[in-house]
């Protein structure tokens, strides 16, 4: 009598071995949204993606190494997005910028949730040589991303810098909006300004938004330092 595994086959071809890779990134993402990162294991990935622990280490190493790749694939849409969308946008404003680049990351929560993993976790987790591989593969789509922005390339390099750091900013006060005592519920002691209202009424994505295009505006209009 023939039995059949639940679990699938080795893959074979590259376009296997692709599909096999992207089912696994799938796999981490849909279990990340309910579980914290410190509590997820490459256990439960590997059942999640119907994959025995030894196969899923055929494709990564470590969480870490998982995960980067999970950023690096969430960058690169972005940053093709982005470049879709200037080049039919054609902005001429920093405000215009602004809204081009935020419609760009409307749909991005992971990859601003993946930011804030990146510069707590995983920078100090991966091997050295993997990461200056993935800054390498983003800095170069980067560069043709700056070359499409209406600015001159420093003023560039100074708006993308601080659209990250807000998306990681305000990305890091929405998954804890009572770390400085902002919230409703918290006792500590802090300015009136701000408990009343509250920071996060209005949501968190909104108030992120408000923060991009007023540094965007103010950013623009001042000269590039020396």
């Amino acid at each position: 009598m023939t039995t059949h595994s639940s679990r699938p086959m080795r893959a074979r071809s590259l376009t296997e071995k692709r599909q096999r890779r992207a089912d696994i990134l799938r796999a981490a993402e849909d279990l990340w949204a309910t579980t914290p990162y410190a509590d997820l294991s490459m256990n439960q990935v590997a059942s999640s993606a119907h994959l025995a622990k030894g196969t899923l280490y055929l494709y990564f190493d470590t969480k870490e190494e998982l995960f980067l790749a999970l950023m690096e694939g969430h960058l690169e849409t972005w940053i093709d997005r982005a470049a879709t969308l200037l080049n039919e946008r054609r902005p001429g404003t920093p405000s215009q910028l602004a809204d081009v680049l935020l419609e760009a990351g409307q749909d991005a929560r992971s990859l601003r949730r993946l930011l804030v993993l990146l510069g707590t976790v995983l920078q100090r987790r991966v091997r050295p040589e993997l990461l200056q591989e993935f800054r390498q593969t983003i800095n170069a789509r980067l560069d043709s991303l700056l070359a499409l922005m209406p600015l001159e390339r420093r003023q560039a390099q100074r708006a993308l810098t601080h659209l990250y750091a807000l998306s990681v900013g305000w990305e890091h006060l929405a998954e804890q909006p009572n770390l400085w005592g902002i919230g409703r519920e918290s006792t500590v002691s802090v300015p009136d300004g701000l408990n009343t209202p509250d920071l996060m009424e209005h949501g968190a994505d909104e108030e992120f938004k408000l923060a991009v295009r007023a540094v965007f505006e103010r950013l623009t209009s001042l000269p590039g330092p020396v």
